[in-house]
């Protein structure tokens, strides 16, 4: 308290109070002779008197809400002595230094708690069982209040991992007694609920605060207070803090409770979708083989009629496809489980891209050209034609019979756009198409797994929607990535990007 301003303050409030009825009389005594003499001095003087105590009234009203305070603070000062340090001496000083010592103690006390209460929940356990949080919601309870009969009743829960019951700061939960129904439903004597409230029963007082964010969850904190005074504004604050506390901390753990369960879940389905493509395509494998197996070594046998042998060309042809489409199915099985990993080598790209056309069988021109300096490029080069075959395939199925299908081979140098490590050069595969391009948003998801666009689906109805997505995996598996453009109507350009090295010279 700032006593220098208190004192200029009074001393403003006395000069407000004396200075205007003064200056009245000297103007009526300057300026109204006449008047004086009319009314008589007496007179006179009383009704300058009446006008004087009518303004120290009206003075004293609005200095009562303006210096109330500060005139209370010095009547306290005065009445209990001077802080410790200054002049006061004796009992009153003594007192002062008390009352002072006694107001750093509090603070100090509140500085703790809140302390203490922060740090408790920044440890919350969210990630633990649900008992567990609800013993640390009590622990934190006590450590902050130092009082160690604080308990948490829990009377309605939606989750089986939190059961029914009272939980303290190192066990729980305990059955349930009477007294924690009726400190739920307990009401003030003056009818009120409110959150924090000291109630009384036939069991004794009680402080009870209500811990709830749901309409399915019902729980309270509750110490016995029998004996004790009356909780002061500021314990009720501490103690509505602590109650939002654990309402927060009870939520959060009954939510990463249910996410766990989900994904635990997710995973299992998961599993078995995996095992039943695994099992599918497993057993699928071994007859499209042995078809294309019998239908060649018919048409390789005895002199067939033309019609017969192209016949049996065809299903060798289409039990070839369908193996390849087995085999992406498999493929991408072991790519969610992590079970493929692509070998690490060296190898010519155009001879793969070449092969790889020539088992299409596709009826149309194909142009290839190469550019930039001889190179090999790293990675897997059987992982690597799976993904050129469904990239090729796909150019086929979506552009009009005829229409040529354009491959470049192009050497350049690594972008950071190319996620190919520290990898200097690049060995790029383009494969363009003249067919019905996609537009931006199919564009963007032309490598997500099972996805076909409506256009897709017009034109190849027995697609499957695997192929981009193994081939974007297995390029990122291989180091490399996969990207795509597209003009709606025109062409789409697939890019396979590889890492390269120089080849050596001969």
């Amino acid at each position: 308290m700032d006593r220098l301003g208190i004192s200029a303050r009074l001393l403003a409030l006395l000069l407000i109070v004396s200075l205007p009825p003064l200056i009245a009389f000297g103007a009526v005594i300057a300026y109204g002779g006449e008047a004086i003499t009319g009314m008589g001095r007496g007179t006179l003087f009383a009704f300058i008197g009446l006008l004087g105590l009518a303004w120290a009234g009206v003075v004293a009203v609005v200095a009562s809400r303006t210096f109330g305070r500060e005139i209370g603070a010095l009547v306290e000062l005065a009445e209990r002595g001077d802080a410790p340090g200054s002049p006061g001496t004796g009992e009153a000083a003594a007192g002062g230094g008390e009352a002072y010592r006694r107001l750093a103690s509090l603070l100090a006390e509140r500085d703790r708690q809140m302390r203490e209460l922060a740090s408790e929940v920044a440890a919350t356990p969210v990630s633990e069982d649900l008992p567990a949080v609800a013993r640390h919601v009590v622990r934190a309870c006590q450590q902050v209040t130092g009082d160690e009969t604080w308990t948490l009743a829990v009377l309605d829960s939606p989750e089986k991992g939190l059961k029914r019951g009272v939980y303290g700061a190192s066990e729980g939960p305990i059955p349930l007694e009477d007294v924690h129904s009726w400190a739920t439903t307990a009401e003030l004597s003056d009818g009120t609920d409110a959150p924090v409230r000291l109630v009384q029963g036939p069991w004794g007082a009680f402080v009870v605060v209500d811990v709830t964010t749901r309409s399915d969850l019902r729980a309270i904190l509750l110490a016995p207070w029998e004996g004790r005074p009356e909780p002061s504004p500021i314990e009720r604050s501490l103690v509505m803090l602590l109650a939002q506390h654990a309402a927060t901390a009870i939520e959060h753990a009954l939510l990463y409770t249910r996410l766990r369960e989900q994904t635990d879940e997710l995973t299992r389905l998961a599993g078995v979708q995996a095992d039943f493509l695994r099992g599918v395509t497993h057993d699928l494998q071994t007859p499209l083989t042995s078809i294309s197996a019998l239908a060649s070594e018919l048409r390789d046998g005895e002199k067939l009629p033309r019609e017969v042998s192209d016949d049996l060309e065809g299903i060798g042809y289409q039990a070839d496809r369908m193996r390849r489409m087995v085999s992406q199915l498999l493929t991408m099985s072991g790519l969610e489980a992590g079970a493929i990993q692509p070998r690490r080598e060296v190898f010519r790209v155009e001879p793969i891209v070449r092969r790889t056309w020539l088992s299409l069988r596709a009826d149309r021109g194909f142009d290839l050209r190469v550019e930039g300096p001889d190179r090999l490029a790293v990675g897997d080069p059987d992982r690597f034609e799976q993904a050129l075959w469904a990239v090729l395939e796909n150019a086929v199925k979506y552009s009009p019979a005829g229409s040529p299908i354009e491959v470049d081979l192009i050497c350049r140098p690594a972008t950071t756009a190319d996620r190919v490590g520290k990898s200097a050069v690049v060995e790029e595969v383009a494969v363009t198409d003249h067919g019905v391009g996609m537009d931006r948003a199919t564009t963007a998801r032309a490598f997500d797994r099972f996805y076909r666009a409506e256009a897709a689906r017009r034109l190849a109805p027995d697609g499957s929607g695997v192929g981009l997505y193994t081939a974007s995996r297995l390029l990122s598996l291989m180091g490399g990535s996969t990207s795509a453009s597209s003009t709606p109507g025109a062409e789409t350009t697939v890019r396979l990007v590889l890492p390269a090295e120089a080849a050596a010279a001969d």
